[in-house]
């Protein structure tokens, strides 16, 4: 279970560290899928883990997963939305900038989950 949630967390640390030098250089292509990823479901997905819906082999994990991903995609583009609507409304319109402060955000959620102490599974006999 940990281990599931530890390579969700390591893939979405490389997404959002990826996206910093992209966002200013690089083929347009591999930009395209990187920043994509991260606006889709970058800061969600950390929010995600961090918040820890169920244990993975639970029965409660089946109505969870899908509660989870609509959470992460949602949460993303909202907080897309809200960077790029401050930008405009500051004047300050910078999309590299905007990327930046996704990855930042996406990476904070991931550095407090990573601090947030392990749940103690009990089982049922």
């Amino acid at each position: 279970m940990a281990s599931e949630r530890s390579y969700l967390g390591y893939a979405t640390a490389a997404v959002a560290v990826a996206a910093i030098p992209l966002s200013f250089v690089g083929p347009e292509g591999l930009r395209l899928a990187v920043i994509g990823l991260l606006m889709l479901a970058g800061p969600g997905t950390a929010l995600v883990l961090l918040l820890r819906f169920a244990p993975t082999r639970s029965a409660r994990a089946t109505g969870a997963l899908p509660l989870a991903i609509a959470v992460a995609i949602a949460f993303s583009l909202a907080m897309s939305t809200l960077v790029a609507t401050a930008m405009i409304y500051a004047r300050l319109w910078a999309p590299p900038a905007g990327v930046c402060i996704l990855s930042a955000v996406t990476l904070a959620f991931l550095g407090l989950a990573l601090k947030r102490p392990q749940r103690v599974e009990v089982r049922a006999k």
